[in-house]
């Protein structure tokens, strides 16, 4: 057996982590996670029904899409996702952290607002390709329904919606002002930053008909750089020299850094009070309770999710890792992007995972 990913193409992290897979010109099939896949393969080695998960040749399994990208970093030579310089490499693990764990709402709200019916026959199709149109459509909307409940709990409501929006438009013209001047976040070739963007903005935001034709009429430029990431292969272009770290990125990062750090601080607190009692190897809740929070200049609330601290940990291991001359230049970068509490946020426990499960280290 070669490598297989199973993932969906309407998942952001399946996405994320089959672009990577394409741009590394690794073999691999494509399988989609059918309701029998679940059940026969990704339950009974998992342990709960989740994507995307990398099987591979000498029978690992793979779950995250961060761990499937540093897998495939390992396996295959030649370029890394992975810039090899510090202030690249922080920049990009700092875009993963946003895209995965904040642009994630905007995908929701976009995906469960203004394609709720697409997203119903959608499920129906994938999961019963050969049934009825009617009967796909009853099985939608039984799918479905978790998933509008997920977005709730990410903090899609009403109160938020504009907020979202305003969010996701601004975003929209930072990163088209970037695509500018670079075809891709550090320069002439995909790294770690463009394949969790990609995952988001492809899967969801484009792929979505009503999403898709607004991000065609707000950002067409986007639109260009999701069909360059479709094409591009490693040994094609090079990143920035001299870890140079375009003045481009500064406003995306400045909005990720003023909406988003308040949450993980929160989260961290969370994690706090309930790891008290709790002795090492002990398995994390997913959500740690409720908080208000804010997003485009609206007020919500949202569950606080533990997974945010695993990537920002990914985020400050690096920067606590630099001697003391990239510690300086990575200090003045976070200094301009208002992110210095970010680094300096402590973690109550040390996290890791185990058994495809977030435990206390």
């Amino acid at each position: 057996m070669g490598y297989v990913l199973i993932g969906a193409e309407a998942s952001q992290f399946s996405a994320k982590a089959r672009a990577c897979l394409r741009w590394k010109r690794v073999a691999f099939e494509d399988r989609n996670a059918t309701p029998e896949v679940y059940r026969d393969i990704i339950e009974p080695r998992i342990g709960y029904a989740v994507i995307p998960v990398l099987l591979t040749p000498d029978g690992q399994i793979i779950q995250d899409s961060a761990e499937i990208i540093d897998h495939v970093d390992q396996l295959a030579p030649g370029q890394s996702a992975h810039p090899r310089t510090p202030l690249q490499e922080l920049v990009s693990l700092l875009l993963e952290l946003y895209a995965d764990e904040w642009l994630v709402i905007v995908g929701m709200h976009y995906r469960w607002t203004h394609n709720d019916a697409w997203m119903i026959a959608e499920f129906g199709r994938v999961s019963a390709p050969n049934a009825s149109a009617e009967e796909q459509a009853g099985i939608g909307e039984v799918l479905a329904g978790p998933a509008r409940e997920a977005a709730s709990r990410f903090g899609v409501s009403e109160d938020t919606a504009s907020g979202i929006e305003a969010h996701y438009e601004g975003f929209l013209a930072d990163f088209s002002d970037h695509m500018r001047r670079h075809p891709f976040v550090l320069g002439n070739r995909p790294s770690l930053g463009d394949f969790a963007l990609f995952g988001v903005l492809s899967a969801v935001l484009f792929r979505d008909p009503e999403s898709g034709a607004h991000m065609s009429r707000l950002a067409p430029l986007v639109v260009d750089w999701i069909a360059r990431m479709k094409s591009a292969r490693a040994g094609e272009g090079e990143l920035l020299a001299n870890d140079e770290i375009p003045a481009t990125l500064l406003p995306i990062l400045k909005r990720q850094i003023s909406e988003q750090l308040p949450v993980l601080s929160d989260t961290a607190r969370a994690l706090e009070a309930w790891s008290v009692a709790q002795p090492t190897g002990a398995r994390i809740k997913r959500t740690l309770g409720t908080h208000e929070f804010t997003i485009g200049g609206r007020w919500g609330q949202r569950s606080l999710f533990s997974f945010p601290l695993w990537r920002l940990q990914r985020v400050q291991d690096h920067f606590n890792g630099l001697n003391a001359s990239d510690r300086a230049a990575a200090e003045l970068l976070l200094e301009a992007i208002g992110g210095s509490d970010l680094v300096n946020l402590r973690l109550p426990v040390r996290l890791a995972r185990r058994d495809f499960r977030l435990v206390i280290a």
